[in-house]
């Protein structure tokens, strides 16, 4: 029997559980009350992070099964044109299929926070894949505990959005059933 809407799960929180609770999927789709949702075959569009000692900001892209976009920033308000910023732009045919990091306490700042993350894309056409990252870990080293989550469909996690920096307290990935 085909199911329409996909089933979604949610990994365990690397890093921090401080500050403001999010969950993309729920936020850009009004999860379960829409017919909108995030497109399970191609997700995310793109991605802008911002970076240092630990992972300060993240702004996701998310492609709409309507066909639409919705971008949904997280983290420390960064100023625009920030040289710690980088941004990942998907084409049509590529998907992010693993996302990996480190995450946990962080001795400087004293507290647990997402401190590094990787990107795997993957062109569905070609099957090439290309990394986008390391972001964060700015002082060559990976403090915390590593993470890889495959098949992300959105993100979600705790964050500090009043915070001039390392503002990604947390992260926790949601996964489609209709990927994997």
């Amino acid at each position: 029997m085909y199911q329409g809407k996909p089933v979604v799960v949610q990994t365990s929180n690397f890093g921090g559980a401080q500050d403001t609770p999010f969950n993309d999927n729920e936020e850009a789709s009004k999860f379960p009350d829409t017919e909108r949702m995030i497109d399970p075959q191609h997700p995310i569009q793109q991605m802008q992070i911002s970076s240092g000692w630990a992972v300060d900001a993240i702004t996701t892209t998310y492609r709409m099964s309507d066909g639409s976009t919705k971008a949904l920033a997280r983290g420390s308000k960064i100023p625009s044109g920030s040289p710690n910023t980088k941004v990942v732009t998907l084409s049509d045919n590529e998907v992010i299929t693993q996302i990996c990091g480190f995450a946990g306490p962080y001795s400087y700042y004293k507290k647990s926070l997402l401190i590094q993350m990787m990107l795997v894309i993957t062109d569905k056409s070609t099957g090439k894949i290309r990394t986008a990252g390391p972001f964060g870990g700015g002082n060559g080293t990976a403090q915390g505990t590593f993470f890889s989550v495959s098949s992300p469909l959105a993100l979600a996690g705790f964050h500090s959005p009043d915070s001039p920096q390392v503002g990604m307290a947390g992260l926790s990935i949601v996964k489609s059933s209709m990927v994997e």
